[in-house]
């Protein structure tokens, strides 16, 4: 975090609180937990997962300095000999987890951390947030890129997310599972992202509502290489006409124009129209304003002629974007040396016992648990061991382009928009027998 609160403290008080209980009784025996997804959200097939840089990278560089100490002492709510023991706190522990990009189903564990319990403790809410934010990001984005149907689309968030600091998770999860790039510089610097930009309906008003092609002009000549005009300030038709004009007087090729309001679908066909007619079929129809994949589609479906796509609003912050509700569940604890699986009954939230590997299968996948032998690619892979992160991260590249794989798998029915099938998640054998032994109750296989 730039404003200096140490990414330490991101956790809930619950959870300092038990670490403290399991420290006053001794109790830091290693422990496996899996961070998954119960259910998926309405009209969503599967999930695309992200997040795991940044998981790790908080892991590897855990740390309660003496700020915290000294914060955590003024509430006067921990003994002071465990707030020291906070401040010389590493995760020591080891993760496997499901490369980003992957598509998953429901029930999946996306990352397993072993770990002696206190550490295990008090990673949780910072772990939830990074990876149900990112996936989610990711998974809204896959939707949106198949309702372009190859048109580029433009992570245009920034200024509708939750904070600035958000904006950087979202250009990068919606950069690897398929955007083209975002408008957040910032996310350009930090990860490489390609970024993009045209003009603002503010800079046309300086002008005036007879100064738009002056404004046009001025822009052009400012910027040749990035001739891309806003055209919709107030009378989009005429706003075409002034860009073709603009085009015209300065000598630089118009790159495209910029519809951010209306009835998108019209004013696209009105303009190309108009660009064609003057010679300038190779100028591109950007459309931006309050887009989702719904309205992607539907203009798509209606044959509007737009070449690329800004999503801002929806992508970051929609009612269709809902946060995942990701779960991190105890799900094994060392005794006596020995992992021993352990189980919660809770009505509609019982846990698969044991620790686990997911098998990838053709179009489905399986949980089993860890050793047993079952057909298929595991997913779960390590990446860290003994806190210390396991070779360098793949590139945001590497991982787009394994996205873009794992969708292209994935089948039409399970893409659609409306009701699309789920992703099938099948239980082994051994998990069967396992859950059904712990619960006392018949359990199924899917």
């Amino acid at each position: 975090m730039s404003d200096g609160t140490s990414l330490a403290l991101f956790c809930d008080e619950y959870e300092l609180t038990m670490a403290e209980s399991f420290w006053m009784h001794q109790q830091n025996e290693r422990v496996c937990f899996e961070v998954t997804v119960r259910h998926l959200p309405q009209h969503r097939g599967f999930l695309a997962v992200a997040g795991l840089e940044q998981a790790l990278d908080f892991l590897a560089t855990l740390r309660f300095g003496d700020t915290d100490r000294a914060y955590l002492a003024s509430t006067h709510r921990f003994h002071s000999d465990f707030l020291a023991m906070l401040v010389t706190l590493r995760f020591t522990g080891d993760v496997n987890a499901v490369a980003e990009g992957t598509i998953v189903g429901a029930e999946t564990p996306i990352v397993q951390i072993v770990a002696p319990r206190i550490e295990a403790t008090v990673v949780e809410s910072a772990l939830l947030a990074i990876i149900n934010h990112q996936t989610t990001i990711a998974s809204k984005t896959c939707r949106i890129v198949d309702a372009a149907r190859g048109r580029s689309v433009w992570d245009f968030s920034l200024r509708r997310v939750h904070g600035p600091y958000a904006a950087l998770g979202v250009a990068r999860a919606a950069y690897i599972a398929g955007a083209a790039g975002t408008a957040t510089v910032a996310a350009g610097q930090r990860f490489g992202i390609p970024t993009t930009g045209t003009m603002a309906h503010h800079y046309v008003l300086r002008f005036g509502p007879d100064g738009e092609q002056a404004a046009f002009e001025q822009f052009l000549r400012d910027f040749p290489g990035r001739a891309v005009l806003l055209v919709d300030t107030f009378d989009t038709m005429r706003g075409v006409d002034r860009a073709i004009a603009a085009s015209r007087a300065t000598g630089v090729a118009l790159a495209g124009i910029r519809i951010d309001s209306g009835a998108l679908g019209e004013l696209a066909a009105s303009a190309r129209r108009r660009l064609d007619g003057a010679g300038m079929a190779h100028v591109s129809i950007i459309a931006s304003g309050d887009l989702d994949e719904y309205r992607i589609d539907e203009l798509l479906h209606h044959g509007a002629p737009i070449d690329s796509f800004g999503v801002g609003t929806m992508l970051g912050t929609s009612a269709d974007a809902p946060a995942l509700g990701g779960i991190y569940k105890l799900v094994a604890q060392e005794e006596k040396g020995t992992m021993r699986p352990v189980m919660k009954h809770s009505v509609d939230k019982a846990n698969d016992p044991g620790v686990h590997q997911v098998f990838r299968q053709k179009q489905h996948d399986v949980l089993a648990l860890e050793g047993e032998r079952v057909e298929g690619r595991a997913l779960l892979e390590p990446v860290m061991r003994n806190g210390e992160v396991l070779g360098r991260p793949p590139a945001l590249a590497v991982c787009r382009a394994h996205c873009q794989a794992e969708r292209d798998a994935v089948p039409a029915h399970m893409r659609r928009l409306f009701d699309p099938a789920p992703w099938p998640v099948m239980r082994s054998a051994g998990l069967i027998a396992l859950r059904s032994a712990l619960s006392g109750e018949s359990i199924e296989v899917m």
